[in-house]
């Protein structure tokens, strides 16, 4: 929507300011300026401008000096291109050589009409960008949500497979799922980062500020969660594949229940920090998630005393060890009060959860 109104706002600076006779060319400049954000949208506009410089005065000084040939042309344009990356235009960026092509065609007159209409068009297409910003922060906190979603599920699905014997070709297909995350959490990724740029420029209050803090937060936490997934999945494949000596599937079903609790527990965990960034003020998702945090670290001990009946020199020792410390390394990743991301979760949440747990012990 921004961009259809800089291009009419354009269009008519363009006709009754500056009678300009190829007004197409002005919302031309908004098509080739306005981005995603408010940042990139000025950079954009200044290096369009630039660009368009470049081209005009390689043409006109090519044109006076050389005449109108073929020769003349491919040199021109080989100019314009080394130009515009000398004066640090990106390559993707052709406006100089097109500039300078069009202006060597067409003559003098049409370039200086394309530059000013460009002109036009870049700021036009600027202004309405930095006063009317494209928010990203609520979409980062979405993909976030998502992709915490996402862990919970494959989690669940875990605890539920492993509770009975399972195949080869069943633990293949939760290791794809775990490295499929990997790709979301790069999409992610780039969402926090255009979150990040878009409070470049504008007018932005100090809240929005902190809730980017915290999904900056969240990422580290979903990043470090995914690798660990990776290696929990990795570790039941292997078991059901039977590769370093291990038993293979036909050993499966006497896989300890205290391990698919774990992940039953963590698969809840993530639930609840998924709620907790779509839903700021979750005090109750947050009370919920200390209980399961605090029974995760029950569930732990228990698993590392059904380790001790295991001969440590079997393979099953080291790979359940292993597989134990991912869970608690995945389990750690969301404790709100001694984990490493605790500033992912919002204020508002913790003084809801203090509230309601005062209230209990009453």
């Amino acid at each position: 929507m921004t961009v259809i109104v800089g291009c009419l706002v354009a269009w008519r600076v363009s006709t009754e300011v500056i009678g300009s006779p190829q007004p197409v060319l002005a919302p031309t400049g908004v098509l080739l300026s306005v981005t995603v954000t408010a940042y990139s949208t000025v950079v954009q506009a200044v290096q369009q401008t630039i660009a368009v410089l470049v081209g005009l005065a390689a043409a006109l000084g090519f044109v006076q000096v050389f005449g109108t040939n073929a020769a003349t042309m491919a040199i021109l344009v080989a100019v314009a291109l080394v130009v515009s990356r000398t004066v640090g235009i990106p390559w993707q960026n052709t406006q100089a050589p097109i500039t300078a092509l069009l202006v060597f065609a067409l003559g003098r007159e049409y370039g200086m009409a394309r530059l000013l209409d460009i002109v036009v068009g870049a700021l036009v297409g600027a202004t309405l960008i930095l006063m009317i910003p494209p928010r990203h922060v609520g979409r980062a906190a979405k993909d976030m949500a998502d992709l915490a979603d996402d862990l919970a599920d494959l989690c669940s699905d875990l605890a539920e497979g492993v509770r009975q014997p399972w195949t080869a070709h069943q633990a293949q297909k939760w290791l794809a799922r775990a490295r499929r995350m990997s790709a979301r959490l790069r999409s992610a990724h780039e969402s926090a980062e255009r979150a990040t740029e878009s409070l470049r420029f504008t007018m932005h209050r100090e809240r929005t500020r902190q809730r980017l803090r915290r999904i900056m937060q969240a990422v580290l936490c979903l990043e470090h969660a995914c690798h660990q997934m990776r290696g929990v999945a990795r570790a039941l494949a292997d078991l059901a594949a039977g590769v370093r000596g291990l038993p293979g599937q036909r050993e499966t079903g006497d896989f300890p229940e205290v391990f698919a609790d774990l992940l039953d527990g963590i698969g809840q965990a993530y639930a609840c920090f998924e709620q907790l960034l779509v839903a700021p003020g979750g005090g109750v998702d947050l009370v919920r998630l200390r209980g399961i945090v605090a029974e995760g670290e029950r569930l732990e001990r228990a698993a590392r005393m059904e380790m001790a009946k295991i001969d440590p020199h079997s393979p099953l020792w080291t790979l359940y060890g292993a597989l134990l410390d991912d869970c608690v390394q995945l389990r750690y990743e969301v404790d709100p009060d001694d984990g490493p991301h605790r500033e992912a979760i919002p204020p508002r949440a913790r003084e809801q959860a203090d509230w309601l747990t005062s209230r209990r012990r009453r």
